[in-house]
């Protein structure tokens, strides 16, 4: 039986591939193989309102969350009130001119043909850069090819934080503020890099969240490491998280499965000292919606005071109105 080598439709689909994979992308980013900035503009200028308001949010959401599969593009828009009706048109137009590129995984990397049943995702390109300059209100934009390169694992990372996006902005709509892919924040002499960071609103009271992906690889050694040498001196210190928030963030961990969950919550929980801030929901509950999802709370063993050994506690099904919607 031939092993396979690459991330099928599938697997991308569950979002459950091997974290070692690299990239194969339809073409070379190449800055003198885009049409020069002016072309594009006018270009783009040409389009047809919808096909203008297809392209911005495409290329925003990919700049924001460095990956999508065709699936969260086609949920993106529709949720921004968009038809996705004309999406396939638009994104064969968009990696013709170089605004956007795709790709797929595979064992070796580079190759020259794509398989019919490859798992197909999107990322930006030098003309993304270009039409964002022109038609966004930001005026400081970066972006380098090296931003959507990247091993599967962390492609796996970047897409289970769109579909967390996704589904609480389906929850929330304008409620939902200041949603940041990718956080880096910076503390004492460390930096610690987030998967999100946001806030919730309440009429006019913020509740802010921090968001981390843990995947099934980066239990247990690297989630341990990432606590005792990150996390830890950052949520266990008013002065450090008191830097970027008037109040105590509370943290959100998205796992693979309610197993990963567990062992994320008491890694958490015992490295912290008892830090209770935090809840946990797996990637079945975030696709479910997050008006229907269950997430998880934490509850140590009652036992572990009297053991020399700790025992790792249980988990326990609650509701997030402020996350799910309605009244908190």
């Amino acid at each position: 039986m031939t092993q396979q080598t690459y991330v099928t439709k599938a697997e991308g689909e569950r979002m459950k591939f091997n974290p070692e994979y690299l990239q194969s992308f339809e073409h070379e980013s190449s800055q003198p193989k885009t049409m020069p900035e002016p072309t594009l503009v006018k270009s783009f200028l040409k389009l047809p309102e919808y096909d203008k308001m297809v392209t911005l949010e495409v290329i925003k959401f990919l700049h924001q969350f460095t990956f999508a599969t065709r699936d969260q593009l086609a949920r993106l828009l529709d949720y921004k009130g968009v038809d996705p009706v004309g999406l396939d048109d638009n994104l064969a137009r968009m990696l013709e001119e170089r605004e956007v590129n795709s790709f797929f995984l595979n064992q070796v990397g580079q190759l020259d043909e794509t398989p019919e049943d490859a798992f197909i995702m999107y990322c930006m390109d030098f003309g993304g850069l270009a039409i964002l300059k022109h038609f966004t209100n930001s005026d400081w934009l970066t972006w380098f090819t090296t931003d959507s390169v990247r091993k599967s694992g962390l492609v796996q990372k970047y897409l289970s934080t769109g579909e967390f996006y996704l589904a609480l902005l389906k929850a929330q709509g304008s409620a939902l503020r200041g949603f940041k892919a990718t956080t880096d924040l910076s503390f004492g002499h460390r930096d610690i890099r987030f998967s999100a960071t946001f806030e919730i609103m309440q009429g006019y009271t913020g509740h802010p969240f921090i968001l981390e992906s843990v995947r099934s690889f980066d239990l247990p050694m690297d989630w341990r490491d990432k606590i005792d040498n990150k996390l830890v001196h950052f949520v266990c210190s008013p002065k450090h998280w008191g830097k970027y928030y008037s109040k105590e963030p509370v943290y959100i961990f998205l796992c693979e499965n309610e197993q990963d969950a567990l062992e994320t919550a008491d890694l958490f929980y015992r490295r912290t000292d008892g830090k209770e801030n935090f809840r946990l929901i797996t990637d079945d509950q975030v696709k479910l919606g997050l008006d229907k999802a269950k997430f998880l709370k934490y509850i140590p063993n009652p036992d572990n005071a009297e053991e020399e050994a700790p025992k790792m506690g249980t988990l326990q099904a609650v509701k997030s109105s402020l996350l799910a919607g309605g009244a908190a």
